[in-house]
């Protein structure tokens, strides 16, 4: 029995160094890889069982090779054809970006964004995403292409189900990405009807067992949906009657989606088909049938100008982060945030107070309470920094906010599906729509002014008053969350 003991001992050791070198090897951000260390060392077995179940990527190169040889190949035959030469162009002459020239060059440099002019129409909520989604999806002839993180088997998850069964029995081509976690409940029924009605539906990365890490952080948290190659929809939307407040699920939900129509949807299509291609054995390639030439002129809306951002744990760069990095520390005068999941990294901290020093009117809106407890305590300990630094913090308090927005000078406006969180700088897959434009920009701004109303504002006297128990416990939980 002493042997065996001793055996056990000297295999636990030889695996807890084998552990600690792969987390300072592996782990990209140093408050995580802090965190990792830290369990190991002080949790013995449970610390390495955590990091093995909640941390370790082993698909995270192989992942990453595909998507990457994906965009390589379908970017020579974009380029090879050249379809965006005039259009990208197009939009450096406005004045009102003249501000900003130095963020389209940044997108185009971080993952060969080109800038496109389109027109936009916000989505405020469930209500008004939903109907003009299901209309557009009805006037569908070729193609439909949808990617998205949550789909429920409820009212809403049913009606689009339906829409698209219609559409296949046409012969239109439908293909749909979905988040094989996120979206389990629709594995069972909607899934197999919609395979059954020859729709290709397959999740981003397949789930077997759902405590791997490397599958569960491997989240696909985008929502997107492409029509014809014409209009496109992105935002914080996902399929479910809790996002339609015209369904009584029992709490308001706040959230925000854009629809475009016109060129800029060439890219939203551009980032599926890296998707699609990166993980489906069906490869598809460019042709003018998938990146039609859309006409501006026929169609109704804003023509303003824009760019698509997409990010995941497979690319070179933190593209998501850097992006909101770039867009803050580029503001002149006005900074409006929208964010249900508040933990940022230090450079982000640093890009809101500089600007906030630098005497730009930057304003936070969060939930009062979260739908987790954890991320909403995490939140808070940085509200006292933050707000030292002049940066005013709103808690909206009417349900729960989930939009994902940015307004810069009323001018430059981000929509998309990107938490300021290390899951979304990191973790997830993730698409931001960045616009550019006094005329949606003023909208959005003012939707952020109206939502104002709801909100209570976390003052200096609010700071100073927190109890040392409560600090404590933002604390806690800011050191849990960077191991989430």
């Amino acid at each position: 029995m002493d042997v065996i003991y001793r055996i056990l001992i000297v295999a636990y050791v030889g695996l807890a160094i084998y552990t600690v070198g792969r987390i300072l090897l592996d782990t990209e951000t140093t408050p995580k890889a802090l965190g990792y260390l830290l369990l190991v060392l002080l949790v013995p077995g449970v610390g390495v069982a955590i990091y093995f179940t909640l941390g370790i990527n082993l698909r995270h190169l192989s992942s990453r090779d595909k998507l990457i040889k994906a965009q390589e190949t379908l970017d020579q035959e974009i380029e090879s054809q050249k379809p965006f030469a005039v259009k990208s162009l197009q939009g450096y002459d406005k004045a009102e970006l003249e501000d900003y020239s130095s963020v389209i060059k940044f997108l185009k440099g971080l993952s060969n964004e080109p800038l496109l002019e389109s027109y936009f129409t916000l989505l405020i909520n469930g209500e008004a995403k939903f109907p003009e989604a299901l209309r557009v999806l009805e006037t569908a002839k070729h193609f439909i292409h949808m990617e998205y993180y949550a789909w429920e088997n409820d009212i809403r998850g049913n009606e689009i189900k339906e829409v698209l069964l219609r559409k296949a029995k046409e012969g239109v081509k439908i293909r749909v990405l979905y988040d094989d976690y996120a979206s389990r409940k629709i594995k069972t029924n909607i899934v197999k009807e919609l395979e059954a009605g020859g729709v290709s539906v397959v999740p981003r990365i397949k789930v077997k067992l759902a405590f791997l890490a490397n599958r569960v952080n491997h989240r696909d948290h985008r929502k997107i949906i492409i029509v014809d190659g014409v209009t496109g929809f992105v935002g914080g939307i996902n399929i479910s009657d809790r996002y339609d407040n015209s369904i009584d699920t029992g709490l308001y939900w706040r959230d925000t989606h854009v629809k475009i129509a016109g060129p800029l949807v060439n890219s939203l299509q551009r980032h599926f088909v890296v998707t699609w291609n990166a993980c489906q054995e069906e490869q598809l390639r460019y042709s003018q049938a998938l990146f039609p030439d859309n006409d501006l002129d026929k169609l109704p809306g804003m023509g303003e100008s824009g760019q698509i951002v997409a990010g995941g744990p497979v690319y070179p760069a933190s593209n998501i982060m850097l992006t909101y990095f770039k867009i803050i520390t580029s503001a002149r005068e006005k900074l409006y945030i929208t964010n249900p999941y508040f933990i940022p990294s230090d450079s982000i901290m640093d890009a809101l107070k500089q600007a906030a020093i630098s005497g730009v009117d930057v304003r936070l809106l969060l939930p009062f309470k979260s739908d987790s407890a954890i991320v909403g305590a995490a939140s808070r300990f940085y509200f006292p920094e933050l707000v030292e630094a002049g940066v005013k913090i709103f808690l909206y308090k009417k349900g729960f906010v989930h939009a994902k927005t940015l307004v810069a000078d009323s001018c430059l406006s981000v929509i998309g599906t990107a938490n300021m969180d290390v899951r979304s700088f990191d973790l997830n897959f993730e698409i931001m729509s960045v616009i550019y434009g006094l005329e949606f920009g003023k909208q959005l701004e003012k939707t952020f002014n109206d939502d104002l109303v709801e909100c209570m504002e976390v003052t200096q006297e609010i700071v100073n008053t927190t109890s040392l128990s409560s600090r404590l416990l933002y604390s806690v939980a800011r050191l849990i969350s960077a191991v989430l």
